[in-house]
């Protein structure tokens, strides 16, 4: 259920708008997911980041050469997360054999163990880490400069695991890999989008088509 995302990405030119940006690419992760209140509902989920100034996004299913054209379908920057869709001619192909995961809604407590799938950087095939939740506390979301809940590991995130789901020991979906904490004074610590933020997310495009927001209090 985890796949590879690859993203040709075309910045705006800002200051000569009728000019454009050299192509830049990427590669991160995604992965499926159950509706939680839809029987039979499936998305595709990753980092906003990920496919952000996106021009171009492909899926590679797991041991596949083969490449997938997606679309951006909802993309939220404030809490670094997006869904994709696949092209309709090819959906069944892509989904073929294909197990989604399931979210759980309880928020894994400190010292629980996560596994954190992806595909990150140094080879081509799906990466596992494991390692613990040391904290669960509001933190500034690179991304959408903003901050939000999120919990913390000790589990190796690098470039390339972005979007790759960190599972609990039932295999059940705890969040969303997204940023790590790289200040060279410490090792090992990364952050997972949890289960709440996601199930917001969705829900906020379920009811409306679109990204819906998070509330904010104004002090």
């Amino acid at each position: 259920a985890v796949f590879r995302v690859l993203t040709t990405h075309v910045e705006p030119y800002y200051t000569m708008p009728w000019s454009t940006s050299p192509q830049t690419t990427s590669a991160a992760s995604a992965f499926a997911l159950l509706d939680p209140a839809a029987e039979g509902g499936r998305y595709l989920l990753t980092n906003a980041h990920a496919v952000h100034h996106a021009s171009l996004v492909e899926l590679q299913r797991p041991g596949e050469d083969a490449k997938f054209i997606a679309r951006v379908v909802c993309r939220g920057e404030d809490c670094d997360l997006a869904l994709l869709e696949v092209e309709e001619e090819e959906a069944a192909a892509f989904w073929e054999g294909v197990e989604p995961l399931r979210l759980c809604r309880r928020l894994p407590s400190l010292n629980d163990r996560v596994r954190v799938c992806g595909y990150p950087i140094g080879g081509e095939n799906a990466s596992v880490t494991e390692g613990v939740v040391s904290r669960v506390d509001m933190q500034p979301y690179r991304h959408g400069m903003g901050s939000l809940l999120a919990i913390q590991i000790d589990a190796a995130i690098n470039p390339g695991n972005s979007g790759g789901p960190a599972l609990n020991a039932r295999r059940q979906c705890v969040g969303v890999a997204f940023q790590s904490l790289k200040d060279g004074d410490t090792e090992n610590i990364g952050y997972v989008i949890p289960a709440e933020v996601v199930e917001q997310f969705i829900s906020g495009f379920r009811r409306s088509g679109r990204y819906a927001g998070f509330g904010h209090h104004g002090f």
